[in-house]
């Protein structure tokens, strides 16, 4: 309780809201923010209207805000500028950037700011169940799938952030961490968030999830817009590479190129060589869509689906890279992990699980080698993607990963009988079955 009372006390929270003519959403979540458990009085909300022409200016100008409510106007110019110029004029101590689609609940600031207490340098991530807005079908069951699958893996102990974790709805960050980030890059309109995580991972920021800053997503999206957002991410993932040459190996076009059907190789040549008449073509696959979901056809619908997935995120790599020509220039360009010189250092599990995870949490490697006493346990690589290793990775490497060479090691040892090492390996069927026989039953 001290605690809570201490912070505050003492800590300003600005909360920046970027809109685009979504007033009705805006006021919901201006609505949700006057029921906190945080003092109102220590906080600002700053929504950057970004030419808006729906009468969102007029709603913010007679909204009675228990809070300070400060408005600002620009141009269209995308949610990346507008958040820099929310930021720009924010006074408190610590950001908090929801989108205008976020209802938090009422304890959401106070667990950020709970969040930072004591700590500095980190990045805290929200949690946002999405709430369907529209009406239920093949892809909004879909999308819902994506967004619980994708907040569920960072809920997961020991998870190793990469910069993809970074979802801009609903999170908060030191201001002084902000601006020493340089806050979002304006040159994208997209996947900003993204490259806003691989900087604040290059100086070294700490990624925490917490599943309690809770606000609800009201996700109205459908499958045209989320076409038009695929088309999009295919351009943003040629900008991040030009940045970024070390991340080429590991963006998804690397791996979409790789050989595979007829249908996809067709489908990549005719998205450089001739994508207006394809464009068209890819369009009225919307129709088909919608007579393959009335069909009840939901496997034929999933493989058009992806088919269209596929293009249209071509069609976006095309249209940053021009050519395809100038795309294999880009991408044959590409330096190799070899390439960087990645720290890493060797970690002797002999000496206790404690001090291994304390010598990560002091170096924070790229990259380790695992080793008990003389004995090689294991290389965890280097991650181009990923933050830094520190001490809360290493259990669940060693689970996950490096199990069995270290049940050999710790028999070899004679720190572990084979007798143990049977009943881990039944221990390990047992949940394996366990867990298929609770699947079972729940299906």
């Amino acid at each position: 309780m001290k605690k809570t009372e201490t912070m505050v006390n003492n800590t300003r929270v600005s909360i920046i809201i970027p809109t685009h003519n979504r007033k009705t959403s805006l006021k919901r979540t201006l609505d949700a923010l006057c029921n906190q458990t945080y003092p109102l009085k220590n906080l600002e909300v700053i929504v950057v209207a970004d030419g808006c022409i729906d009468g969102t200016i007029e709603l913010l100008r007679g909204y009675a805000a228990p809070f300070v409510l400060r408005v600002i106007e620009q141009s269209p110019k995308g949610a990346a500028v507008a958040r820099n110029h929310g930021a720009a004029n924010a006074m408190g101590q610590i950001l908090l950037f929801l989108d205008d689609d976020i209802e938090s609940t009422p304890s959401l600031i106070e667990t950020h700011a709970l969040r930072h207490y004591g700590r500095s340098r980190q990045v805290v991530i929200g949690y946002s169940p999405p709430v369907l807005e529209g009406p239920i079908d093949l892809f909004s069951m879909g999308l819902r799938s994506w967004w619980e699958d994708k907040l569920a893996s960072m809920k997961t102990p020991g998870h190793r952030f990469i910069y993809s974790d970074l979802l801009s709805g609903n999170f908060s960050l030191e201001t002084d961490l902000f601006r020493k980030a340089n806050g979002f890059n304006q040159d994208f309109r997209c996947r900003e968030d993204y490259e806003l995580g691989i900087r604040l991972m290059s100086i070294d920021a700490s990624f925490v999830f917490e599943p309690n800053a809770i606000g609800y997503h009201h996700e109205t999206s459908d499958l045209s817009r989320h076409l038009t957002r695929v088309y999009q991410e295919g351009r943003a993932d040629v900008l991040i590479g030009r940045y970024y040459p070390n991340l080429l190996p590991v963006l998804p076009f690397s791996g979409l190129r790789m050989p595979g059907s007829f249908i996809k190789r067709t489908l990549l040549r005719i998205a450089f060589r001739l994508p207006g008449l394809a464009d068209r073509f890819a369009v009225r696959l919307k129709t088909v869509s919608a007579l393959l979901e009335w069909l009840k056809l939901r496997n034929r619908w999933h493989q058009l689906h992806n088919i269209q997935h596929y293009y249209w995120y071509w069609r976006g790599v095309s249209d940053e890279s021009n050519t395809v020509q100038a795309f294999d220039n880009f991408t044959h360009c590409r330096p190799g992990y070899a390439d960087k010189n990645y720290s890493c250092i060797e970690i002797d599990l002999s000496n206790g699980i404690e001090e291994a995870e304390e010598l990560l949490d002091q170096e924070r490697p790229e990259h380790a080698y695992i080793l008990y006493g003389k004995r090689p346990i294991g290389h965890i690589p280097p991650n181009p993607c990923a933050e830094r290793l520190s001490g809360k990775h290493l259990r669940q490497i060693l689970a996950n990963e490096l199990a069995a060479p270290l049940l050999k090691a710790l028999i070899a040892e004679k720190v572990m009988s084979r007798a143990d090492n049977s009943s881990c390996q039944r221990l390990h069927h047992y949940r394996q079955y366990s867990g298929e026989e609770n699947a079972q039953k729940s299906a």
